[in-house]
């Protein structure tokens, strides 16, 4: 069988098989997303019900009253409101009510207010299959993770509490939609994907053929020029014009042919100085680059930012890389005006070195003087955030100085200047400790006996470090009085 044939099959092959598996995948993460998508919507519809419900109200209706009622009224009017807002076509909601638990049973749901046409009369027991699970989460947010059957169909329902200003439990609201929306939802998606696919899946078969041609006769004309230079044929033109990877592979068998032509004249001419033993050897030769570290004395600083996870949870992701932009773009220049060198960025967090690579007799002031500075900056951006309606940060600071290997770390591949060692590590743990002392900046002691007459501190005593066994003393920046 001829390459070229090999090729059709396997090019048509691969085709065939990602199709199919793109669209079993697709199918899965279609549903996967949808259900996702729906699941969050619909429990943000329940949350947000359930804050603008007046609780005095829900409490009224917290009893098996007329549906004439005043307050059952009032409350079904809201829900109504809700339910007609949220009746869209990225998310159709199909019934909203309230529940509570049976004053005489507390295993037991009853019905409050239904916005349903046909609504289940107050107080009147809620029977669904998710009954055991409202009654155990009163107080939770959630989706119940399988379909809720009952004689009017499936549904995938979310629940939220309903609390009072004091935060206590009145009842409990809930959000259903249909799961016949939900699989005709997925019907189509999966027959949009079908055509789809079937279109990629011909247009497959007429870009293998050509391919696979377009392959073969450039294979055939470079395998024929790498003949001719195996039998010495140093004048072989190999370009093909062709602006693809063939191209620029008969590119480089030209400049190889050019390239052995010269190493040719080179060799004739050289060795006339060295035996052909010698200079075969100096040709084959190649430097490594060298991979090394240096023993010194280093002041390290890590600085992170408090409770980092927690505000990324709660703003879109390009809103936080803006502000770790604009924070860490504050932060470098503080450091490098004090001669310290940037190691790396961890996450929210940095990592500094000062006294490296060049030496520096005065590493440690520099440290904590940026450290100081960085406090500063931090404060104003967070004036500045504070105008333009964004959060509030914190940072904490640790600073240690002693002996760490620095220099270039890595391997043949990939290399960092960068510092290892337990200097490194005590520096790490003192910022972390900072959450636990709660203060800014922490220094070690052999920090602070360079620089105690030069800055404000407070003796914190001796303490056990996150994650160390032994204690070392600790110091505090008196940031008051800087």
């Amino acid at each position: 069988m001829k390459y070229r044939t090999k090729l059709y099959i396997s090019l048509v092959s691969v085709a065939f098989v990602s199709i199919i598996l793109g669209l079993v995948i697709f199918s899965i993460e279609s549903e996967k997303l949808l259900l996702r998508t729906l699941r969050s919507r619909s429990l943000t519809v329940a949350a947000t019900a359930a804050v603008e419900l007046d609780p005095t109200l829900i409490k009224k209706t917290n009893k098996a009253i007329p549906i004439n009622d005043p307050s059952y009224v009032t409350v079904k009017k809201i829900l109504l409101r809700i339910l007609k807002a949220n009746q869209r076509d990225d998310i159709y909601i199909t019934d909203i009510y309230t529940l509570y638990p049976d004053p005489n049973n507390p295993k037991q749901l009853l019905y409050g207010v239904e916005a349903a046409t046909d609504p289940d009369f107050p107080g009147s027991p809620y029977q669904d299959s998710d009954a055991p699970l409202i009654i155990k989460s009163l107080n939770d947010y959630f989706v119940d993770p399988t379909y809720v059957t009952d004689p009017w169909g499936t549904w995938m329902s979310a629940y939220a509490p309903i609390k009072d200003e004091n935060g206590d439990y009145i009842a409990t609201i809930g959000v259903d939609i249909n799961s016949a929306d939900i699989h005709m939802r997925l019907e189509e998606l999966i027959k949009f994907a079908l055509l789809g696919l079937s279109a990629a899946l011909i247009l497959s078969l007429l870009i293998a053929f050509f391919l696979s041609k377009k392959v073969t006769e450039s294979l055939d004309h470079l395998s024929n020029c790498v003949k001719e230079i195996e039998k010495g044929n140093l004048n072989i033109h190999a370009k093909l014009e062709t602006s693809d990877e063939f191209g620029a592979l008969s590119e480089k068998i030209d400049e190889m042919c050019k390239g052995l032509l010269e190493r040719e004249r080179l060799k004739m001419s050289f060795a006339r100085y060295v035996s052909k033993h010698i200079l075969d050897k100096i040709i084959q030769t190649e430097t490594p680059l060298k991979i090394e570290g240096e023993r010194r004395k280093i002041t390290v600083l890590f600085s992170d930012i408090r409770q980092f996870t927690q505000l990324a949870e709660n703003l879109p992701p390009e809103e936080v890389v803006h502000l770790l932009n604009e924070y860490f773009e504050q932060m470098i220049e503080v450091i490098f005006s004090q001669n310290g060198t940037l190691d790396k960025f961890i996450g929210d967090g940095v990592m500094a070195e000062f006294g490296a690579p060049l030496d520096d007799d005065e590493q440690e002031e520099h440290a904590v003087v940026a450290a100081i500075r960085m406090q500063k900056a931090l404060e104003k951006l967070c004036e500045k955030w504070a105008q333009e309606n964004r959060p509030i940060i914190q940072m904490g600071i640790g600073i240690h100085t002693g002996e760490a290997v620095v220099g270039h770390i890595g391997s043949e591949k990939r290399i960092e200047y960068t510092a290892i060692g337990d200097t490194v590590n005590v520096a790490a743990r003192l910022e972390q400790a900072t959450k636990i002392l709660k203060t800014p900046i922490l220094l070690s002691e052999t920090t602070y006996l360079q620089v105690k007459d030069k800055f404000p501190f407070k003796d914190l005593g001796s303490m056990a470090l996150p994650g160390r066994k032994e204690q070392i003393k600790v110091y505090a920046i008196d940031l008051e009085k800087v």
